[in-house]
């Protein structure tokens, strides 16, 4: 099924590598205000070596369970029991397409979660490559574990006729 096979596609794509680059963009503007505007770390919580360790941990293991994450959440049999809330789409079509992004924004939701947390250690610890590594991180992470949008869109409408 090619890419141009729902209006919605190219949206969720938009939005899911969105998502997805902002921690690169945070971490490029915390490097910058370390380089170059002189930030300090307002307090050391734990010793740098302990905090790269516990992220790239952490990165590794978001790493490991993203795509089984993915399959769990994004099971189109999964995504059409799932309820909206709000208007009510005029036929299958849109309906599978709003139920996909609103299970996008769930897996989404989930997977930034190491990488705002470890934004948020960046930022007590005035950390730079962690930040721009972190960034890079979360980029890889939106590569490895995007759906194909089009064929769920589809797979989701098929649940929703049955």
């Amino acid at each position: 099924m090619s890419a141009s096979s729902h209006p919605a596609v190219p949206r969720l794509n938009l939005l899911w590598f969105t998502v997805l680059a902002a921690p690169m963009m945070i971490g490029i503007a915390i490097a910058l205000m370390i380089w170059f505007g002189q930030y300090q770390a307002p307090m050391d919580l734990v010793p740098q070596d302990t905090l790269r360790m516990g992220a790239l941990g952490a990165m590794a293991l978001m790493l490991v369970v993203a795509r089984p994450l993915r399959n769990l959440l994004m099971a189109p049999a999964t995504i059409a029991q799932r309820p909206l809330q709000g208007s009510t789409p005029a036929n299958d079509g849109e309906k599978a397409a709003m139920q996909v992004q609103t299970s996008m924004f769930i897996l989404l939701g989930l997977i930034d979660f190491v990488a705002m947390i470890v934004i948020a250690f960046c930022l007590m610890q005035a950390d730079a490559h962690l930040a721009i590594l972190n960034g890079v991180y979360s980029l890889v992470l939106a590569f490895i574990t995007k759906p194909d949008f089009a064929a769920l869109i589809e797979q989701t409408r098929q649940q929703l006729k049955r």
